[in-house]
């Protein structure tokens, strides 16, 4: 096929392209017989196992249907419903008209942190942070950040150090 008559490939969502071929394989051999539902079955074991080794912890795992049910697993399983989360102004965190996030969160706000690029910045945080310590202000508890950003951005090594510095300075996960 002419390159430029290909189709434009779009960065937009983590289920916009089809299943690799090893794991479209993996589910074919899945599929034969029968096994116990609900994770009760050897598959589940193994990939959960497969998981804690590589991890090298024992946890539990949870298998979601894309990277936006996971964030949102993982961000209200830190917050309690007088939390925040922060996150760069531009970032897929879905929120409502009152800026909770749009999954079961127990009344967590999302705190808005500007950025150049599509990237957090760490004095944005510490500003977040520091803006309002009375009872009505969302405890900043947790910091979420996209790799690469919404706007195609990728953060280095040492951006990450400084987000994650700030992060540990004032007790967020």
């Amino acid at each position: 096929m002419n390159p430029a008559s290909a189709p434009r490939r779009h960065f937009a969502s983590d289920n916009y392209a089809g299943i690799c071929p090893e794991a479209w394989a993996a589910l074919a051999d899945a599929n034969q017989d029968h096994a116990p539902g609900y994770g009760d079955d050897a598959w589940t074991q193994r990939a959960t196992d497969l998981i804690r080794d590589i991890f090298e912890t024992h946890c539990e795992v949870f298998f979601v249907f894309n990277g936006t049910a996971a964030n949102s697993l993982a961000l209200a399983s830190m917050c309690q419903s007088y939390h925040s989360i922060l996150c760069h102004e531009l970032a897929h965190v879905e929120v409502d008209e009152c800026g909770a996030p749009e999954f079961f969160s127990n009344g967590t706000k999302v705190l808005l942190v500007p950025g150049a690029n599509g990237k957090i910045d760490p004095a944005g945080v510490e500003r977040m942070v520091k803006k309002r310590t009375d009872i009505h202000y969302p405890k900043p508890r947790a910091i979420s950040l996209t790799q690469t950003t919404e706007l195609g951005t990728v953060y280095t090594a040492e951006e990450l150090k400084a987000i994650w510095a700030k992060a540990k300075a004032f007790g967020l996960n």
